[in-house]
């Protein structure tokens, strides 16, 4: 009886390590906007920040303010240059010298995503022609 009682231990400190040693997300805040959807991750690792399009990618996120192309954005993306995302207090700024979407060119453009106000607003020149936007987005339920 010994012998199996040190066994059974071992086998509930195994199993106690391993339930508490995984990766879990501590918070996920989904917003949707009028033409995105926008999701907040936060985890001991760290906080990621994604986007779909509602009506091309439906609930398909992909990274917001990536850094380069890659098989999750090239289905609109060409190419992308000298991008900056801060993450900070909920609030997810991108900063983009320049994008080549296919269907135009932005350029100069600063995004910035409240998770906790539920809004966004940016400023950006898209084919040349200064542009801005602001809009409230609503809590969508997981």
């Amino acid at each position: 009886m010994g012998r199996w009682s040190w066994f059974m231990k071992r086998i509930s400190i195994i199993l106690v390590l391993i339930c508490f040693s995984t990766n879990v997300v501590a918070e996920v805040i989904i917003m949707k906007c009028k033409f995105y959807r926008y999701k907040f991750e936060s985890s001991k690792s760290g906080t990621t920040v994604y986007s779909a399009n509602i009506k091309r990618d439906k609930k398909n996120f992909h990274k917001f303010c990536p850094a380069e192309v890659n098989d999750s954005n090239k289905h609109f993306l060409k190419s992308i240059e000298g991008v900056e995302l801060i993450v900070s207090d909920y609030v997810a700024t991108c900063k983009t010298a320049k994008s080549v979407l296919k269907n135009g060119v932005g350029t100069d453009s600063v995004s910035i995503t409240d998770f906790k106000k539920l809004q966004r607003s940016s400023k950006y020149k898209w084919n040349g022609q200064p542009q801005t936007q602001k809009e409230k987005c609503k809590l969508e339920k997981i």
